[in-house]
Protein backbone atom coordinates (compact mmCIF):
# COMPACT_ATOMS: atom_id res chain seq x y z
CA UNK A 1 0.00 0.00 0.00
CA UNK A 2 1.23 3.47 -0.78
CA UNK A 3 2.04 6.07 1.84
CA UNK A 4 -0.03 9.16 1.10
CA UNK A 5 -2.88 11.20 2.55
CA UNK A 6 -6.42 10.29 1.57
CA UNK A 7 -8.96 12.97 0.72
CA UNK A 8 -10.00 13.02 4.42
CA UNK A 9 -6.41 13.81 5.47
CA UNK A 10 -5.94 10.33 6.94
CA UNK A 11 -2.53 8.69 6.52
CA UNK A 12 -2.52 5.69 4.18
CA UNK A 13 0.26 3.29 5.17
CA UNK A 14 1.71 2.01 8.43
CA UNK A 15 0.00 2.74 11.78
CA UNK A 16 1.25 1.75 15.25
CA UNK A 17 -0.33 1.92 18.66
CA UNK A 18 -2.02 -0.17 21.30
CA UNK A 19 -5.28 -1.37 22.76
CA UNK A 20 -5.94 -1.55 26.49
CA UNK A 21 -7.52 -4.50 28.27
CA UNK A 22 -7.67 -5.04 32.04
CA UNK A 23 -5.19 -2.20 32.59
CA UNK A 24 -2.58 -3.62 30.20
CA UNK A 25 -1.54 -2.01 26.90
CA UNK A 26 -0.91 -4.40 24.02
CA UNK A 27 1.03 -3.15 21.00
CA UNK A 28 -0.50 -3.43 17.55
CA UNK A 29 0.79 -2.54 14.11
CA UNK A 30 -1.24 -2.31 10.92
CA UNK A 31 -1.27 -0.98 7.38
CA UNK A 32 -4.41 1.01 6.53
CA UNK A 33 -5.80 2.42 3.30
CA UNK A 34 -8.47 5.18 3.42
CA UNK A 35 -10.46 6.00 0.26
CA UNK A 36 -14.03 7.01 -0.61
CA UNK A 37 -15.27 6.62 2.98
CA UNK A 38 -13.88 3.07 3.30
CA UNK A 39 -10.96 1.90 5.46
CA UNK A 40 -9.26 -1.45 4.80
CA UNK A 41 -6.07 -3.02 6.02
CA UNK A 42 -4.14 -5.80 7.68
CA UNK A 43 -2.03 -5.99 10.80
CA UNK A 44 -0.79 -8.01 13.74
CA UNK A 45 -0.56 -8.00 17.51
CA UNK A 46 0.30 -10.62 20.13
CA UNK A 47 -2.98 -12.48 19.42
CA UNK A 48 -2.17 -12.91 15.73
CA UNK A 49 -2.77 -11.53 12.26
CA UNK A 50 -5.97 -9.60 11.52
CA UNK A 51 -7.93 -7.89 8.72
CA UNK A 52 -9.53 -4.43 9.02
CA UNK A 53 -12.72 -3.37 7.21
CA UNK A 54 -14.74 -0.28 8.03
CA UNK A 55 -15.77 3.29 7.27
CA UNK A 56 -14.81 6.88 8.01
CA UNK A 57 -16.87 10.08 7.72
CA UNK A 58 -16.95 13.74 8.65
CA UNK A 59 -18.85 14.69 11.81
CA UNK A 60 -19.27 17.93 13.77
CA UNK A 61 -16.32 16.70 15.92
CA UNK A 62 -14.08 16.09 12.91
CA UNK A 63 -13.60 12.65 11.39
CA UNK A 64 -15.20 9.51 12.86
CA UNK A 65 -13.70 6.11 12.07
CA UNK A 66 -15.14 2.66 12.71
CA UNK A 67 -14.01 -0.79 11.69
CA UNK A 68 -14.19 -4.49 12.41
CA UNK A 69 -10.85 -6.12 13.28
CA UNK A 70 -11.09 -9.83 12.44
CA UNK A 71 -8.35 -12.21 13.51
CA UNK A 72 -7.54 -14.89 10.93
CA UNK A 73 -9.72 -17.88 11.77
CA UNK A 74 -10.90 -16.37 15.06
CA UNK A 75 -13.01 -13.63 16.66
CA UNK A 76 -13.83 -10.06 15.57
CA UNK A 77 -13.61 -6.78 17.50
CA UNK A 78 -15.49 -3.51 16.84
CA UNK A 79 -13.34 -0.33 16.93
CA UNK A 80 -14.93 3.16 17.09
CA UNK A 81 -12.80 6.30 17.19
CA UNK A 82 -12.18 9.90 16.19
CA UNK A 83 -9.20 11.47 14.48
CA UNK A 84 -7.31 13.88 16.74
CA UNK A 85 -4.14 15.61 15.50
CA UNK A 86 -3.49 12.84 12.96
CA UNK A 87 -3.96 9.97 15.46
CA UNK A 88 -7.06 7.85 16.07
CA UNK A 89 -8.31 7.41 19.64
CA UNK A 90 -11.41 5.56 20.74
CA UNK A 91 -12.73 2.35 22.19
CA UNK A 92 -12.97 -1.27 21.13
CA UNK A 93 -15.89 -3.57 21.96
CA UNK A 94 -16.31 -7.33 21.97
CA UNK A 95 -19.40 -8.72 23.65
CA UNK A 96 -19.69 -7.10 27.08
CA UNK A 97 -16.03 -6.02 27.16
CA UNK A 98 -14.73 -2.64 26.03
CA UNK A 99 -11.67 -0.48 26.57
CA UNK A 100 -9.52 2.19 24.91
CA UNK A 101 -7.24 2.12 21.89
CA UNK A 102 -4.81 4.54 20.24
CA UNK A 103 -3.09 4.36 16.84
CA UNK A 104 -1.01 6.86 14.87
CA UNK A 105 1.00 6.89 11.68
CA UNK A 106 4.03 4.63 12.20
CA UNK A 107 7.17 4.94 10.14
CA UNK A 108 9.47 4.18 13.07
CA UNK A 109 8.31 6.91 15.45
CA UNK A 110 7.53 6.21 19.08
CA UNK A 111 3.87 6.12 20.13
CA UNK A 112 2.79 9.30 21.91
CA UNK A 113 0.31 9.41 24.75
CA UNK A 114 -3.26 10.35 23.73
CA UNK A 115 -3.71 14.11 24.04
CA UNK A 116 0.06 14.81 23.92
CA UNK A 117 1.08 17.31 21.23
Amino acid sequence: MSKHLSTAGLHCGEWVGYYEQWGVRTAQRMTLEFADGIVRGRGADELGVFEIEGEFRSTPRGCAVGWIKTYDGAHSVLYLGHVDDGAIDGKWEIGWMEDAFHIEPGEGRGVREPGAR
